[in-house]
């Protein structure tokens, strides 16, 4: 009995093993320069890789996006995820029906490689007409309709809170399609910004607090976060008190912005769903369903789930277009945007202060939509697009107490793409003590035609822009961006932003190892911008009491550096060695040796 017992156990883990081995994990690229990130799987699905995990840290409707590495405390999606589906009825008249997603089950089609084309407005041979992103999906089901799905998003602001997707679908098979219908599901999640504050997000009924509607006109399906509902204690809405911070200020959908006609010429989308996805999962994957339903759901002919208008919703969001009658080779092409919009991150850290303000990103999120469909009935054509963000660089400078901002001009070497002319009035600075996302201050322009500011900030030993922040509180991170703004007042977005908070003195470490050296190399062209730290090495992540040791290629001792500072992880050396004498160029060695642990790593000296 215990051998056939143990034979029914080894059967199991094979077939559990088969099963496992049989899953495949998509490859993704990311939408990440606008003010929207995305995630774009190959196999069709768009947005978290794993959408059943709630702690997941891709951007999914990231807005405002980024940066790509996040705890759960800092993600900003606004959704679970999203997918495609695809029934109809074949030559023989039975039903046929493809999932792939928006939940874990993907059709076992084939799949091509991801192609991304970047064409950021600052880079040579810059094309107006295409997009600064552009991600291209192409696969085929298994019942032979192929797939193209090309993704495409721009930086540009009032553009950059949208992202357009093309799909192009083809019969590949060798029988005639009647009745197809394409559907595109969504997992639209508002409050999944406040994860934090419910220790949770649409996992049961008390906290299921989405409201969906749908605006005819737009053909567009939208979420948004609900007001606080004190009916159930440990529900404050999407108030996070630590942070003093409103989790929530956007309204976030997508909308139909195209669709070839269908064969009986019938007004798009044939159907729009609204389902509370608790408790209803089951009835919306084939691994659960049978295609029969599944294709009564999708072309509309069962409308059993839909939720009532006023329902808190874990919303499950399905829009559908057809149908279409497929002869072997023939293709549909349907375009839909993804867009979400709000009180952006200044207003949130207001707290609940701004919370009667919220229905404003109603009508933000419709300028975006509205904003999408000219934008692509005028085949993606700009009238003018801004002079881009200049090139930074950004260095803590210790000894000052500082941190430096250099800036490479545009003013004498950038041609506008379109009116091929140069109208930079000035560059402004911004700055954030709080995030990647912000909220930013402006703390400075610099005006390229004023006497002052060349005075003041033009470094003609680098022939750079440089300004020195010295208004800053020690211990505290910032983030920094530089735009450019034209005569006519258009601006360039923030794609400068530095991705980790720069600090002017960092802590001491708890050990030493992650002592990091720079810059290294060191190059006069690249030291410090600063008058009088022309020639600064730092060492940074010290622990508060450590001997640095600094070597010549043959061994030789030339300096040796006591650290003793409970406030400063940091040390600068300025170059001259224990002898008072200027390096010369070459390859150093150093050590660091502490109570608390050892380092050691290589210096490069150019000059």
């Amino acid at each position: 009995m215990l051998k056939k017992l143990n034979l029914i156990l080894v059967i199991i883990l094979l077939f559990a093993v088969s099963l496992f081995a049989q899953a495949r994990k998509a490859d993704f690229k990311i939408h990440k320069r606008a003010n929207l990130w995305e995630t774009m799987k190959d196999d069709g699905t768009i947005g978290a890789p794993d959408p059943t995990n709630r702690f997941e840290t891709y951007p999914s409707m990231d807005w405002p996006g980024g940066p790509l590495k996040m705890s759960k405390d800092d993600q900003r999606s606004y959704q679970a995820g999203a997918g495609l589906w695809i029934g109809g009825l074949k030559g023989d008249g039975s039903i046929f029906f493809t999932e792939n997603g928006p939940f874990l089950f993907v059709d076992k089609g084939s799949f091509d490689d991801l192609v991304v084309e970047e064409n950021f407005i600052e880079t040579l041979g810059y094309e107006p007409s295409k997009p600064e992103e552009q991600i291209t999906a192409s696969f085929q089901t298994t019942e032979g309709i192929s797939v193209k799905r090309t993704s495409k998003a721009w930086s540009f602001r009032e553009y950059n809170n949208f992202i357009i997707v093309e799909y192009e679908f083809t019969n590949n098979s060798s029988q005639n399609m009647t009745d197809v219908y394409f559907g595109f599901p969504y997992l639209i999640r508002p409050s999944y910004q406040d994860l934090v504050v419910h220790n949770g997000w649409g996992d049961d009924f008390n906290r299921a607090d989405d409201f969906v509607r749908y605006d005819q006109q737009r053909k567009l399906l939208y979420s948004y976060d609900d007001t606080p509902n004190y009916s159930f204690t440990a529900d404050i809405g999407n108030y996070w008190d630590d942070e003093n911070e409103m989790r929530t200020t956007g309204y976030a959908g997508y909308s139909l912005l195209y669709n070839d006609p269908t064969k009986n010429q019938t007004t798009q989308p044939a159907n729009v769903l609204i389902a509370q996805l608790l408790n209803n999962q089951q009835f919306l994957t084939i691994q659960s369903n049978s295609k029969e339903n599944l294709y009564k759901i999708l072309n509309g002919e069962d409308k059993s789930l839909q939720a009532e208008n006023d329902d808190h919703l874990s919303p499950f969001m399905l829009m559908s277009v057809g149908p279409y009658d497929l002869s072997a080779g023939s293709k549909v092409k349907i375009v839909v945007v993804e867009a979400v919009n709000g009180l952006g991150i200044d207003d949130a850290v207001k707290g609940l202060s701004v919370q009667s303000r919220l229905p404003e990103g109603k009508d933000l999120l419709f300028n975006s939509i509205d904003k999408a469909k000219e934008f692509y009935d005028n085949n993606y054509q700009f009238a003018d697009v801004p002079i881009p963000s200049p090139e930074t660089e950004v260095i803590a400078v210790p000894e000052n107490q500082s941190i430096s901002i250099s800036i490479t001009p545009l003013e004498n070497t950038y041609e506008d793409p379109i009116s091929k002319d140069n109208d930079l009035k000035e560059y402004r600075i911004y700055r954030s003590e709080r995030s990647f996302n912000g909220p930013y201050e402006m703390i400075r322009k610099i005006r390229p035609e004023n006497k002052n500011d060349i005075t003041r900030y033009w470094n003609s030993d680098i022939n750079k822009w440089v300004y020195e922040d010295r208004t800053i509180s020690l211990g505290a991170g910032y983030y920094y961006a530089v735009t450019s703004v034209e005569n006519s007042g258009l601006e360039s977005w923030l794609t400068n932003r530095n991705t980790e908070p720069l600090f002017s003195v960092k802590a001491p470490a708890a050990n030493a190892l992650d002592v990091n050296v720079f810059p290294n190399p060191f190059r006069e062209v690249s030291g410090f911008p600063i008058n009088g730290q022309e020639n600064s090495i730092v060492w940074s992540n010290l622990p508060a009491r450590c001997t640095i040791r600094i070597y010549t290629s043959s061994g030789e001792l030339i300096r040796t550096m006591e650290h003793d500072d409970q406030a400063s992880g940091e040390e600068i050396w300025n170059q001259l060695t224990d002898a008072r004498q200027r390096t010369a160029p070459g390859i150093y060695f150093w050590t660091v040796e502490s109570s608390v642990g050892n380092a050691k790593g290589t210096l490069l000296i150019i000059k």
